[in-house]
């Protein structure tokens, strides 16, 4: 068994694109911008406090925001295992969540995201390497334990991907680059259930992600030897509650 890191200059610019982005979030959070008077008189302060107000009892919505996804599989081969060789993919992941807060230090959530999930699996013989990979549109479900209000909490849950656009890449040193795709293919399973934790640190999260059904399908076409795939993730993110916006507060 064998782990190989593939990662190239283009990707590594696109790790440290994400890095920055995630940083000037975590400082626009902390950041509290004060204006001048207004023309009543009144000094007006907008922005967003260092240390928002968590709402309690009160559903609100988040923005839930996989950022950068490094993803392998647990390869069985008729009875051969194998961990297929690391990926990464930072586009195109977005996503929304409906936040509810039972105290400080418990919490629920659920929503709607997209994501780019899938694997790479190198073989020895002619140097073959074939990458498959979706667009999944999950529903997932999970509970906060910690401190809402610094926003450091661990986390867990499960939910359900539909594997929505499939894309299939192989070459060799024998045979040049073969690509094919499509929507709601036969090549993958079309339900993908799933279950994660994870841990947030001031609202970036680190979550491990792991798929117990088979990635692909018994009638897929790129799957002659009905190989048994799961795919394990482990992503970076961000986690923003609009709810926790201060509202426009006036003082003479």
């Amino acid at each position: 068994m064998q782990l190989s890191l593939p990662f190239k200059t283009k990707k590594m610019k696109q790790l440290l694109s994400i890095s920055a982005i995630i940083l000037a979030t975590t400082n626009l959070q902390a950041q509290e911008i004060t204006s001048s008077k207004d023309s009543a008189g009144h000094r007006i302060k907008i922005g967003l406090n260092s240390s928002p107000k968590v709402l309690v009892r009160k559903p609100y919505f988040g923005n839930s925001l996989d950022a950068a996804i490094f993803s392998t599989a647990l390869i069985d081969n008729g009875g051969k295992q194998s961990l297929g060789t690391l990926r990464f993919s930072a586009f195109f992941h977005f996503g929304f969540t409906y936040n509810y807060n039972f105290s400080n230090n418990v919490g629920i959530y659920t929503g709607l995201d997209l994501k780019n999930i899938g694997f790479i699996e190198k073989y020895s013989f002619n140097d073959m390497t074939a990458k498959q990979r979706v667009y999944a549109l999950g529903v997932p479900v999970g509970l906060r334990l910690g401190n809402m209000k610094s926003r450091d909490y661990f986390f867990a849950g499960g939910g359900l991907d539909v594997a929505v656009h499939y894309k299939y890449k192989f070459w060799s040193n024998t045979q040049s680059k073969v690509k094919t795709n499509d929507w709601f293919s036969n090549n993958t399973e079309l339900l993908l259930p799933y279950v994660f934790a994870g841990v947030a640190v001031s609202g970036t999260t680190f979550k491990i992600q792991y798929y117990p059904t088979n990635f692909l399908s018994n009638t897929a076409l790129y799957n002659p030897r009905n190989t048994k795939v799961n795919l394990l993730l482990f992503s970076v993110g961000r986690d923003m509650d609009f709810g926790n916006r201060n509202k426009v507060k006036k003082t003479k």
